[in-house]
């Protein structure tokens, strides 16, 4: 499952299929239509994105259905420029976290 810029040729959509029962991968692209195609840039300069909690819980649906077909879900996040990646990851933590603790 792939989290990228929509609308170009080399869109994957944001659909949640899981292909083994062991493990299901999430990436995180980043959603820099700006620079998703653009020739002769860094990949910190393609995946320069900051996403929103907004968008990052547009994905908590996605990820729990996951959990239900595969023993792991692991969530990668290439969006590579300085510390986004790392914020990202600590955000949508906390966000499966609290999700996790309303439930029952």
């Amino acid at each position: 499952m792939v989290d990228e810029p929509q609308g170009f040729k080399s869109s994957v959509p944001p659909a949640t299929l899981v292909t083994s029962s062991d493990l299901a991968l999430v990436r995180f692209h980043g959603r820099n239509a700006e620079t998703w195609e653009k020739k002769g840039i860094t990949p910190a300069e393609r995946f320069r994105y900051l996403y929103s909690k907004d968008e990052l819980a547009e994905w908590l649906p996605r990820i729990r259905e996951a959990t239900k077909e595969a023993r792991e879900v692991h969530l990668m996040f290439n969006n590579c420029y300085a510390n986004y990646g790392t914020t990202n990851a600590r955000e949508i933590a906390a966000l499966l976290a609290d999700l996790e603790a309303g439930q029952d």
